[in-house]
């Protein structure tokens, strides 16, 4: 039998504010009965087939001119009824259970007295216990109220996220660590506008801990506010760690994995699969090639030490 489980960077500061699960294993073949003694001339019985175990749950395999400080616009985000709302990522699927059950026992021993072999091999377990194959960790030291990390992707070219429609970023993450605090995308343009999810759209990281969530940011539809950005223009795209609105009970650190970051129109995609997708030395300006870098700007980053970016090849 095969179980199926179904799971699946300026700024103004009053608006921004592994846990693994076990691999699968192999079922197990059951001895066969050995075969019992008795009547002159019976057969012994013959061993039964192994019985596979289930097979653990697999996951699914789910930059230009240097700034300096990336401070700016005031009122960053308009407080608009749309913001980027935390959507349920797709859990993890069941990996297929051993299919193949150890063979029985075949022949019977003279007058009874020997068993069937039993089943010897099960079929492979499911692949569990890996949800994502290579990601971005974001590592936070939140201590205090002000605390705030930027994490950043610089754009070859300029992308137009105006579209109310098609204008949206996706950010598929799991949060290992982050009792208070939150976290959410933003974006900026060529004069570094920054434009991030409204206040009260922004989730609370305690409720994202121990499973893979999509959270999304509708650039189009949110009003611009007071920011002046140009979505038609937009060159980075963010995250951002920020210990608001809590004022203790943070996780120091707070770890956060990140799988990937894609905007709809225009297509773009941003798999952290491989290690050449992240830059792990922090710096403030631009980071070439569209890979993932930390901005060490005080005006981004105002956590002076322990602030960390690094690929995980393996991830929750």
């Amino acid at each position: 039998m095969i179980l199926t489980a179904v799971s699946c960077s300026v700024y103004d500061a009053s608006l921004l504010g592994d846990g693994t699960t076990n691999p699968g294993t192999g079922g197990k073949g059951s001895a066969g009965n050995s075969g019992a003694a008795g009547d002159t001339n019976s057969a012994g019985r013959a061993g039964s087939a192994g019985k596979a175990d289930n097979g653990g749950a697999s996951g699914s395999a789910s930059g230009e001119g240097g700034m300096i400080d990336t401070a700016g616009a005031m009122d960053a985000g308009g407080e608009g009824p749309e913001g980027g709302t935390a959507g349920v990522g797709g859990a993890p699927t069941a990996g297929a259970a051993g299919s193949t059950g150890g063979s029985g026992g075949t022949s019977a021993g003279s007058g009874g007295t020997s068993a069937g072999s039993g089943g010897a091999a099960a079929g492979a377990g499911g692949s569990g216990g890996v949800t994502a194959s290579g990601c971005a960790k974001l590592t936070v030291p939140l201590a205090l109220s002000g605390d705030r990390a930027h994490f950043v992707i610089s754009l070859s070219s300029a992308a137009n996220l105006s579209s109310a429609t098609t204008g949206i970023i996706s950010m598929h993450l799991y949060v290992q660590a982050g009792a208070a605090g939150t976290i959410f995308n933003y974006v900026q343009d060529s004069q570094y506008r920054y434009f991030g999810v409204t206040t009260n759209m922004r989730p609370a990281l305690k409720g994202l801990v121990g499973t893979w969530q999509t959270l999304t940011f509708n650039v189009g539809t949110q009003p611009p506010g007071s920011t002046g950005i140009d979505k038609t223009d937009i060159r980075r795209i963010g995250i951002e760690i920020n210990a608001a609105p809590d004022t203790a009970g943070w996780s120091n650190p707070t770890i956060v994995y990140v799988d990937s970051i894609t905007v709809m129109t225009p297509a773009l995609s941003f798999p952290f699969e491989t290690a050449a997708t992240i830059s792990t030395t922090p710096t403030g300006s631009d980071v070439a090639g569209q890979v993932m870098w930390q901005h060490n700007g005080s005006q981004d980053t105002t956590i002076t030490t322990g602030v960390a970016l690094a690929w995980q090849a393996m991830c929750p």
